[in-house]
């Protein structure tokens, strides 16, 4: 999963800095831009989440539970 977190970070990044300097076109750097801000808050979310199902128990449990 962090594999895929960086690689995602990496193209969005990528696809910004071509688009501004080869292509020189800022506007064709906004979806990438969008992508990466809606990415890596969501992946971020979605891996937390996945860890505390994997886990079985839900995301507060260590606050009631002493084990």
């Amino acid at each position: 999963m962090a594999a895929s977190f960086e690689i995602g970070a990496h193209n969005a990044t990528l696809a910004m800095t071509n688009a501004m300097t080869t292509l020189d076109s800022v506007p064709l750097a906004v979806p990438a831009a969008v992508y990466a801000m809606v990415m890596i808050p969501g992946t971020a979310a979605f891996g937390w989440l996945l860890t505390r199902a994997a886990a079985g128990r839900s995301p507060r449990a260590h606050l009631t539970d002493p084990a």
